[in-house]
C-alpha cells in the first residue's frame, strides 16, 4: 500500500526541492507544501500550498497537517523544537507516516556522533519522540539515513575537497570505505519509501549512491578536472581533537562544526556493512562515480561563473 497525499516541510531548501521533484514525478502524489507566511518561494501549479505562521503552533499545524496521510521533513535537521511540534500536529491530523530530517551526513545512532556534534543528539531526540509516539498513537516513522549529500558535499567542500583550489584532506590513508548519496537518489528513496508502508515502518534505513573511498574520489576528480592537486595527509584523531577545541570554545562556530560533521561522515558512514542497509529494499541502483564527479564540476564552474 502507498500513501496518496504527502505534506512536504522545508521544500525550498537544499534537499527539499528535490525532494518535491521527486514526488511530483512519480505522478501519484497529491503533494501540499507548507510555507512559511514569510517565505518568498514560489512552486508549480501542480502543488497544494498550505501558509503557516512563521512561529506556528502544534494546533496550527495539526489543522494544515488534516487529511494527509504522510509528513516529510526537509529542512534543516538542527531546528528540533518545530521537528517536535510537527510530529505531535501529524498525531493530532491522524496522519501515518512521518519521515523525520534525518537524512545525512552522519548516523544518528552512532556514539561518536553524538559525543562530538550537539546535532546528532537533536536528531536522536526527534526519533525517539517518534518512536514513543508511535507506541501511542496511529503515527509510524521512517528515518533515511545517506552519508553526506554527493553533489552538494563535493562542491561545498564537505567531503574534503576543495574543486577551486585542487586541494584535499584525505583521512587516515585515504581507504576508508564510505557511503555517499546523490540528491536525486534521496528524493527517489522518500518516494520509495511511501510506496512500501509495511516494509519501511518504524526503521532507520540506510542508503547510498556510491560506496568509495577518499582516494577514489581523488582519482575520479583528476580524470574530471586534470592533474594540479595537492592531497594533505591527515590524521584523523589529529584533526577531531583540533576542531572539537574550537566548537567546544565556540558552539556557534558552524565552519569548525562542518568540520567535524565532514569528517565523521567519512570514517563511519559505511553503510553497506549495515542490518537495515536498504538499496534492494528500495530499488536503488548503483551509480557511476567518474558521471557524478563529471556533473558536479560541470555544475560549480557554472556556479562560479554566475
Amino acid at each position: 500500500m502507498a500513501f496518496k497525499k504527502v505534506a512536504l516541510v522545508g521544500a525550498n531548501g537544499t534537499l527539499g526541492t528535490f525532494i518535491l521533484k521527486a514526488l511530483l514525478s512519480a505522478k501519484i502524489f497529491n503533494v501540499t507544501v507548507l510555507s512559511r507566511a514569510s517565505s518568498k518561494s514560489t512552486y508549480s501549479e501542480s502543488v497544494n500550498i498550505v501558509t503557516i505562521s512563521d512561529d506556528a503552533s502544534t494546533e496550527e499545524l495539526a489543522t494544515a497537517l488534516t487529511g494527509q496521510d504522510a509528513v516529510v521533513v526537509a529542512f534543516a535537521g538542527s531546528i528540533i523544537d518545530l521537528q517536535l511540534r510537527l510530529a505531535d500536529a501529524a498525531v493530532l491530523a491522524g496522519v501515518k507516516r512521518f519521515i523525520p530530517a534525518d537524512f545525512g551526513s552522519c548516523d544518528s545512532s552512532s556514539p561518536r556522533a553524538l559525543a562530538l556534534m550537539p546535532l546528532y543528539v537533536g536528531k536522536q531526540k526527534v526519533r525517539h519522540y517518534l518512536q514513543k509516539l508511535s507506541g501511542q498513537s496511529s503515527l509510524s516513522w521512517t528515518s533515511l539515513v545517506c552519508g553526506h549529500f554527493f553533489d552538494h558535499g563535493l562542491e561545498s567542500g564537505l567531503l574534503g575537497f576543495d574543486l577551486a583550489a585542487k586541494k584535499a584532506k584525505i583521512f587516515d590513508g585515504g581507504d576508508i570505505n564510505f557511503s555517499t548519496t546523490t540528491l536525486d537518489t534521496i528524493g527517489r528513496a522518500v518516494v520509495q519509501v511511501l510506496q512500501k508502508e509495511e516494509e519501511t515502518k518504524n526503521r532507520m534505513l540506510y542508503i547510498q549512491s556510491f560506496g568509495i573511498t577518499q582516494n577514489e574520489l581523488f582519482n575520479s576528480l583528476q580524470k574530471a578536472m586534470g592533474q594540479g592537486w595537492h592531497a594533505e595527509s591527515v590524521d584523523s584523531d589529529v584533526y577531531i581533537k583540533s576542531v572539537k577545541a574550537e566548537t567546544d570554545k565556540d558552539p556557534s562556530n558552524s565552519t569548525a562544526t562542518e568540520d567535524l560533521v565532514g569528517v565523521v561522515g567519512v570514517l563511519e558512514a559505511n553503510w553497506e556493512s549495515k542490518d537495515d542497509f536498504a538499496n534492494s529494499l528500495l530499488g536503488l541502483d548503483g551509480e557511476n562515480l567518474d558521471q557524478a564527479v563529471r556533473q558536479v564540476c560541470k555544475d560549480a564552474s557554472a556556479h562560479a561563473a554566475a
